[in-house]
């Protein structure tokens, strides 16, 4: 391309960064979420990033095209987005397919940060938009950012949708001819998925670029953006009109957590949008109004030592003399239940350690139920218990200890120490590390629970609604055989719903296991998604072992194992399970269908990183449709247990014989309940956004895992989050 032709398509840019450099030097530039989701201008990006474990949700809206997009922060340098947009005026289909649903595209984006800003150098990051998806909007681009003051500029190249303008030949042609063209996308549904690295960086590169403005107001920034994309060749659309490439927008902070933005686009349409934010990473718990308040130390600031009489301990007939006058072990263990949320299994002392065996059904974090567990027995027991000890089970799996210096944990809350002093008087060991004591309580289990809890589920961004839902209340209960073997079971009740839209059934090249949701879905009010038998064993020290049998999930029944291999304070473990399973009928009943299979996966678990830990999973096997492949899965789990990450899978199965989407993958939010409400709770926050339901890939959804039920067995969380234990 000519200087003529190529100076005036990059002067507007030119002098957007004249004016950020005559911007003010002292107020700070927020970062904002653009138009598509993602930091950024408004149609563009930008090299920011927003704070470490972000999560925001953009609708906005440009004349034909309406953008919901969730993103998120997992790590400081790694971006990710999904979204789905609205093509007004262009129909999902037929009309005997889509009615009057207009079509909808699902997209991910990714953008990584290459390196960071410094006094000379600019900020550089560069992204990916719309992979894996139709490619209608895919885009790969380099973008860099400077800030002046009051203003922070960028400026960026890209390929595809968002540098179609075309400024200048890809330089990547001298590599390979390859890249000087760029294949034309299709919206075919049959087509979904294919279009990503294959495509990549192809074609000419087109220039973008613009200002952020931090105004005199605080909750006001101003944008000016110069749009590299060519709306003459709009997908689906042909063409759009476009008075100018210059975009200006008004994005104004109600609170922290809600900003409105509005703008003017191709000079000629009216944006609007609307973000929320937050950061579940960095959240404070909510003030734990409906817990029990922890217990008081009763003891002195300063603890008789050994052999030197307490006058207010006393022998008793049962227990020894480890227990203060009027203190009984039955009170005892309903005050660890009640307060700090231990169903307790048995005591045990030892020397001078006592040792509580049984399960924390109520504290997430494992160090509050040990500080709150250290505070009752300290009040109840005399001179000679030097340490506290939790043994916890799950399921009647022993998974660890944790213990606790009954001095250090006094003083701390005296405030004589700080919180590292405590920390190295606070252990957690394999189960069974504690000497071997004499029994001063055993207690029976309740063998029947039972709990009613609202439920809710939705199928989103399908041709028959944009949004389909269904409000039910579910009644769930157990019955215990022993510790370690039970019969659950869930009935749910419909309430509300609006599956009477729902007419959609997915083609499918493969036998039926998912896409026949719709039949799951509207054929009973009243089903029962799960009853089965489930029993667990601890093979060795560090060997777990569990088998079921039964409604195992929605759609399959039959039997099954599991073998777990977690070796205490590693970061690795590994694990099979083998099930034979058969379809269940559309009601949810007793009834089957003919379908049946073999089907299981051989797993590798593996955590690595310190400040930013890292959680890889990968499982191998055979899936429902019998096909043969391996699912990846990569997430940052936070200190405070909040997880985000994504997965894949990939099978044997073709991207023609897959369907639509070409193969399974997803995103994922999980955020503990704990951070959300106003009294403790081991429950999480559970967001996935799977872009479609395909037979391919799909794994068998087992209500029970070895490998989150020996969850107490990691140190690094456990130490995290020391500080729980007197909070």
């Amino acid at each position: 391309m000519s200087r003529a032709v190529l100076l005036p398509r990059i002067a507007p840019v030119v002098s957007l960064l004249a004016l950020a450099i005559s911007g003010g030097l002292h107020a700070q530039v927020a970062t904002t979420q653009s138009d598509w989701g993602g930091t950024g201008l408004m149609q563009t990006p930008v090299a920011r990033m927003a704070d470490d474990g972000e999560l925001s949700f953009v609708a906005s809206h440009t004349s034909p095209y309406s953008r919901y997009s969730f993103s998120m922060q997992p790590f400081p340098w790694l971006e990710g987005s999904f979204r789905y947009i609205n093509v007004v005026g262009v129909r999902y289909g037929p009309s005997w397919f889509s009615g009057k649903q207009n079509y909808k595209d699902k997209s991910v984006d990714f953008k990584l940060r290459l390196w960071r800003e410094s006094y000379w150098l600019p900020e550089v990051a560069m992204g990916m938009r719309d992979i894996g998806g139709t490619g209608l909007f895919s885009s790969e681009y380099l973008v860099t950012n400077k800030k002046f003051g009051t203003v922070d500029a960028s400026l960026g190249f890209a390929t595809g949708y968002l540098g179609s303008n075309g400024d200048f030949a890809n330089p990547l042609r001298l590599i390979d001819d390859r890249f000087e063209t760029r294949p034309g996308a299709t919206s075919s549904v049959v087509n979904a998925g294919k279009p990503g690295l294959r495509y990549a960086f192809r074609g000419p590169v087109g220039v973008f670029g613009g200002v952020a403005w931090q105004t005199p107001w605080a909750p006001l920034l101003v944008k000016v953006e110069y749009d590299g994309h060519d709306y003459d060749k709009e997908p689906r659309l042909k063409r759009l009109p476009q008075d100018s490439r210059i975009n200006v927008g008004f994005h104004y902070s109600v609170s922290p957590g809600l900003k409105i933005a509005l703008g003017w686009e191709r000079g000629n349409e009216l944006m609007a949008a609307l973000t929320f934010r937050g950061n579940p990473s960095r959240a404070p718990r909510q003030p734990r109004l409906l817990d029990p308040p922890k217990e008081a130390f009763r003891e002195p600031a300063g603890r008789p030592v050994a052999g030197v009489p307490d006058p207010g301990a006393a022998a008793l007939p049962v227990g020894g003399s480890v227990l203060r006058a009027g203190e009984h072990w039955n009170e005892i263990a309903r005050r660890l239940n009640d307060n700090a949320g231990i169903e307790v299994q048995d005591i045990t002392v030892a020397d001078r350690e006592v040792i509580v065996t049984g399960e924390q059904w109520r504290y997430f974090y494992p160090a509050e139920g040990l500080g709150r567990a250290a505070r009752i027995l300290a009040n109840a027991t005399g001179p000679d218990i030097d340490w506290i000890t939790v043994q916890h089970n799950r399921a009647g799996l022993p998974v660890s200890q944790s213990s606790v210096s009954r001095d250090a944990l006094a003083a701390y809350a005296r405030g004589d120490i700080d919180l590292a002093s405590l920390s190295r008087q606070v252990e957690l060991n394999p189960p069974g590390s504690s000497r071997e004591g004499r029994t001063v309580y055993e207690n029976s289990f309740e063998r029947f629970s039972s709990g009613l809890a609202p439920g809710y589920t939705q199928f989103t961004g399908g041709p028959d609604a944009f949004i389909l839902y269904q409000v039910s209340l579910n009644w769930s209960a157990d019955w215990q055989f022993t510790r370690r073997s039970w019969l659950s079971g869930t009935v749910s009740g419909n309430l509300l719903n609006n599956f009477d839209k729902f007419h959609y059934d997915a083609p499918s090249n493969l036998p039926r296991v998912r896409t026949d949701i719709r039949q799951y879905a509207t054929t009973a009010d009243v089903t029962i998604p799960n009853l089965q038998f489930t029993t667990v064993r601890a093979l060795g020290p560090d060997l777990f072992g569990m088998a079921y049998a039964g409604l195992l999930e929605s759609m399959f029944g039959g039997i099954g194992g599991e073998l777990l291999y977690r070796p205490f304070g590693e970061r690795w473990a590994a694990g099979v399970d083998i099930n034979w399973v058969q379809q269940r009928d559309y009601d949810q009943r007793f009834d089957f269908r003919d379908y049946r299979i073999a089907t299981g996966h051989a797993t590798l678990y593996y955590g690595f990183g310190e400040e930013q830990r890292v959680q890889t999973v990968l499982s191998a096997g055979r899936y429902l449709a019998g096909d043969w492949g391996a699912t990846l899965s990569v997430n940052r789990v936070f200190r405070n247990g909040v997880t985000m990450g994504a997965y894949a899978t990939k099978t044997d199965v073709s991207a023609e014989e897959f369907g639509e989407g070409s193969f399974d993958k997803g995103i994922y939010v999980s955020v503990p309940m704990d951070l959300l409400l106003p009294r403790s709770s081991r429950g999480r926050a559970n967001l996935m956004w799977n872009p479609l339901i395909r037979d391919g890939g799909a794994k068998l959804a087992r209500k029970y895992a070895l490998y989150p039920l020996t969850g107490e067995r990691n140190r690094e969380f456990f130490y995290d989050n020391v500080g729980y234990i007197d909070p």
